[in-house]
């Protein structure tokens, strides 16, 4: 691809994301001017320029290539990237380094390498990652190490931006932030994540607020050499030809068409997976939660099933209940307040707590 030609691709990518995002033009320039398809050289070249999120690595386990790293969605980054409020002589640091693009943008839009700290758990990937950047000229601080304890970096930022998904916010990231520092990060995991912007105040508190764009980014892990986020944990298949049905737990029946109280129940009880049944699946409308000890609870307008050791169905009718009482909050209606101890507390419109079993 000859220069000319990357940069029409560049400049035609930069006309694609701003159809979808707000975008300012000092991130639309950084995008025109930096090339991806650098970060992505096993992909045709032409294709590195689509809006689509492109993996770089898996890993072989138990019969099935598990994604850990991918290029992300640009969109998805620019979105990511306006959230921060970047202004110039800002540093900031970026959890997940991946292929570097993240971070070559980074550097074109504050204009100083200097300014621009990234981690990544596997070392192999940041090695790569430093050589592309290396070969642009670009030299961000690059280092190898877990993004959930980044103090042994010796140094606070006023931005932090995670490409990794994250059920919790780190206590480090806290206090790595200077004061009014702003984090940007997918939070909640599972199969119902969403954007967060959280500021640090005086106290060292993290607060702020929850988006209803998830990132779907892929976990953080705490081994680079295996794919999952709890490598010892391996999900009990559900058994479904011994369900107990009920038509009492009408709270939970507003699931399927509630993405604030989808959200809700996976950050509170933490389910293997929350999953929409569509109308002819013969189950559905509705949704099917699933834990990782095999029990499961599936939901419809008429009649809630559920089996398995533990399907926690108190604490589900809890929660929707006070979730319904709050008046269906959306997760764009929720707010995040994260303590120096990690304590985070899950509030509705900002000064109501959603639920207290946290």
């Amino acid at each position: 691809m000859t220069e000319t030609t990357w940069q029409t691709h560049a400049a035609a990518l930069a006309a694609t994301i701003a159809q979808e995002v707000n975008l300012s033009e000092a991130w639309r320039a950084a995008f025109e001017q930096t090339p991806r398809h650098r970060f992505v050289p096993d992909v045709a070249e032409d294709q590195a320029y689509e809006d689509a999120s492109i993996v770089i690595k898996t890993i072989h386990i138990g019969g099935f290539d598990w994604p850990v790293s991918s290029s992300t969605r640009p969109s998805l980054m620019a979105y990511m990237l306006e959230a921060l409020q970047l202004q110039e002589g800002m540093t900031v640091l970026e959890i997940g380094t991946g292929t570097g693009y993240n971070a070559a943008l980074l550097c074109n839009r504050l204009g100083d390498d200097a300014l621009v700290a990234s981690v990544d758990l596997d070392a192999e990937l940041v090695d790569a990652a430093r050589a592309r950047l290396d070969a642009l000229g670009l030299h961000p601080t690059l280092t190898a190490l877990d993004g959930r304890n980044t103090t042994t970096l010796g140094q606070t930022f006023d931005r932090i931006i995670a490409t990794a998904g994250a059920r919790r916010i780190p206590p480090a990231w806290g206090s790595q932030l200077n004061e009014d520092g702003r984090l940007v990060a997918d939070v909640g995991g599972g199969t119902c994540p969403r954007i967060a912007t959280l500021t640090r105040q005086p106290n060292g508190d993290l607060r702020g607020r929850l988006h209803t764009r998830p990132g779907w980014f892929m976990p953080m892990r705490p081994n680079a050499a295996h794919p999952h986020e709890h490598p010892g944990i391996s999900p009990t298949p559900i058994d479904q030809d011994h369900a107990i049905e009920t038509t009492t737990l009408t709270a939970l029946q507003d699931l399927a068409e509630n993405e604030g109280l989808a959200f809700a129940i996976n950050w509170y009880m933490q389910p293997e997976m929350i999953t929409d049944l569509p109308a002819d699946s013969g189950h559905g409308p509705g949704s099917l939660i699933t834990f990782t000890d095999g029990s499961w609870v599936e939901t419809t307008k008429t009649s809630t099933r559920y089996s398995g050791p533990n399907p926690h169905l108190n604490d589900l009718a809890q929660l929707a209940t006070a979730w319904r009482e709050l008046g269906k909050p959306g997760s764009d209606d929720l707010r995040l307040t994260v303590t120096p101890d990690g304590a985070h507390t899950l509030s509705a419109y900002g000064y109501e707590c959603l639920w207290q079993n946290d």
